[in-house]
């Protein structure tokens, strides 16, 4: 099945969806008092090489058909002009641009749309006011000058010139939901640098933009409220829970590794493992001749112990180990980091063990795979069962609990001091990834709405190791402000 296609396939899933989305959405229509005057369909299609002209009318068809005729529809791409003859391909559309704050480019931006679509005003439907962060890179951070004199700028540059902002209010990538591009996925936080940030404050760019629209406007500004609350509710000491490897759920057993998306595991983890015919001691080569994105590589003996050695990152196929003590198994963790979610390579974005895997020159076979559905409800609590793990179970791949009490509902950051990198639920609400060796995020934004009085609870999965190695100290901080690396 091709994605952002015409393939029957993919345009039955489509079409099943639109069938339940677009009704909910024709309620708030502006022609029915509401408060929607445009609906984008597609973003950026032009940026993704297929190019499928009848998948775009498709799409069309599809919205007039619930939305009715009244009802602007438009798509959006770059200001190039081979983007907007494949990503507005169809007339019927209302063709939009997108670009940041720039001055010099004006004309020569607007003039790509008008060759393109004369005639029509010329809308700019994301001038971006910042830029997302991926885990490993810099937290970008944008003038509000910059922002407010090159917007003042394109306002003044023609009457017919539109504007809507991205992002205006900053949001969260709660759960896996971050997606990104290769080789880095984006962070949890999609704060963008936005005029209100993800947790819904004013910032210095809000109040320089809210000076300008309304000086253009010539009306006075009316009195803002205060920012939201925010409390720090302090330390709270994680508790080891289980293992990624305790996992219980059905097996799937085929001679070659399936990729995860075959089994329906389109996020998270999946387990693949194979045995040793004859156990091994000494060395292994492991050969991947394909894998996304990462795999937490494991050996079992005879006794059940499992020995971490290693993680192999997206490009990285080859692994070797020196430190092999008669095992009989090799058990692999995959990590579905983000789905790609821009340009042509969403098409080929299978995530797990995507061919064969050769062990000292000889292929794997007759595998068992086992997706992990809910990584933070694996395991139980009981004292005797937390025992067992700190023997047998290695680091990587840990689970803790945590337990804490509040009698005042406030949003909150969570920072993951004992840990390294992993994922955090709080009262069974998946906040979303962390990386504290990498950063730029070191806390997780925490909705009040998240939260209830009395008691509640934290769980961290841990997929490679401790930043503070000791056991008894491991723990997590709620602070009332974001920190950035």
């Amino acid at each position: 099945m091709k994605v952002r296609s015409s393939h029957p396939e993919y345009m039955k899933f489509v079409t099943k969806w639109f069938n339940v989305l677009l009704p909910c959405i024709k309620p708030y229509l502006y022609e029915n008092g509401g408060p929607i005057i445009m609906v984008q369909l597609e973003n950026e299609y032009g940026s993704y090489t297929p190019c499928d002209k009848i998948y775009l009318k498709e799409l069309y068809n599809l919205a007039r058909l619930h939305l009715g005729d009244k009802i602007l529809i438009f798509t959006t791409d770059g200001p190039v002009l081979g983007m907007l003859k494949c990503g507005s391909s169809d007339v019927r559309y209302f063709t939009t641009i997108d670009f940041g704050p720039t001055t010099a480019t004006v004309p020569k931006i607007f003039e790509v749309l008008e060759n393109f679509r004369p005639n029509q005003p010329w809308v700019n439907s994301e001038y971006y006011v910042g830029w997302l962060d991926v885990w490993g890179g810099i937290h970008h951070v944008t003038s509000p000058e910059w922002v407010v004199n090159a917007l003042n700028h394109l306002i003044q540059y023609s009457k017919r010139v539109n504007v809507n902002m991205y992002m205006f209010h900053g949001g969260t990538n709660f759960g896996f939901w971050n997606g990104g591009a290769r080789p880095e996925s984006s962070i949890t936080s999609y704060d963008y640098d936005a005029p209100i940030s993800e947790a819904g404050d004013i910032t210095r760019k809000y109040m320089l933009l809210r000076d300008l629209l309304f000086e253009r406007k010539g009306i006075e500004p009316p009195e803002l409220p205060k920012n939201i609350t925010k409390i720090s509710y302090g330390r709270v000491k994680m508790k080891l829970k289980s293992h990624l490897l305790k996992t219980e759920a059905p097996v799937t057993y085929s001679p070659s590794p399936l990729i995860m998306e075959s089994l329906r595991q389109y996020n998270g983890y999946m387990i693949y493992s194979v045995p040793v015919k004859v156990p091994l001691n000494g060395s292994i080569f492991l050969e991947f001749f394909g894998i996304s994105d990462i795999a937490h590589i494991f050996t079992g003996d005879q006794s059940g112990h499992y020995t971490f050695h290693g993680s192999l990152r997206y490009a990285n196929k080859i692994f070797q180990s020196n430190n092999i003590h008669n095992i009989v198994n090799i058990t692999i963790i995959t990590e579905n980091t983000g789905h790609i979610n821009y340009g042509y390579g969403m098409y080929l974005d299978n995530k797990g063990i995507t061919g064969p895997v050769m062990l000292n020159g000889k292929e794997l076979r007759d595998w068992r795979m086992i997706p992990i559905k809910d990584p933070f409800t694996i395991g139980s609590t009981r004292k005797t069962d937390i025992v067992s793990l700190e023997n047998m179970w290695p680091v990587p791949g840990r689970i803790y609990y945590g337990t804490f009490v509040i009698w005042m509902l406030a949003d909150t950051f969570i920072h993951p001091d004992s840990f390294a990198r992993g994922i955090i639920s709080v009262n069974g609400h998946h906040i979303g990834r962390f990386d504290q060796t990498r950063g730029p995020q070191l806390r997780l934004y925490v909705p009040k709405t998240f939260l209830k009085l009395g008691e509640n609870q934290i769980t961290v999965v841990e997929l490679q190791g401790f930043i503070k190695d000791n056991p008894n100290q491991v723990h997590v901080t709620f602070h009332d402000e974001m920190l950035w690396k």
